[in-house]
């Protein structure tokens, strides 16, 4: 059975965690641009993201994707997985596994945008 669309999107407690240190290091000016762009990034990288079981809820699905790209994306390439949940679930599942890998790069060493999409850019031409 699929999941009904949801209203709220969230990340597990511990990614939460890590996107506050990242926001505090100013890595992001704020959290909601973080969670944005850890979508990106695992949607660049070709992840499938697993379920991260209880989430903290954190934003309005009208106020991460107000002109519904995030959705449009994932309905694009995520078809298979959304015979059994929702687009918004595997954004957060996205979000979440986005964020991990993010601060585990900013952790060993300052985070560099420009090396990190070129990487991605050259792995999806592949």
């Amino acid at each position: 059975m699929i999941e009904s669309e949801v209203t709220t999107v969230g990340l597990s407690e511990h990614a939460d965690d890590l996107l506050d240190q990242m926001k505090e290091q100013e890595i992001f000016a704020d959290k909601l641009d973080g969670y944005r762009f850890a979508i990106s990034f695992a949607v660049a990288s070709g992840i499938v993201p697993s379920e991260i079981g209880k989430r903290k809820t954190l934003f309005n699905v009208g106020s991460l994707d107000p002109g519904q790209l995030i959705r449009s994306a994932i309905e694009a390439l995520y078809e298979d997985e959304l015979t059994t949940t929702s687009v918004y679930r595997v954004a957060e599942r996205l979000a979440d596994w986005g964020v991990r890998e993010l601060y585990e790069q900013a952790s060993q060493g300052q985070l560099d945008f420009a090396a990190l999409l070129k990487s991605v850019d050259e792995a999806s031409a592949q």
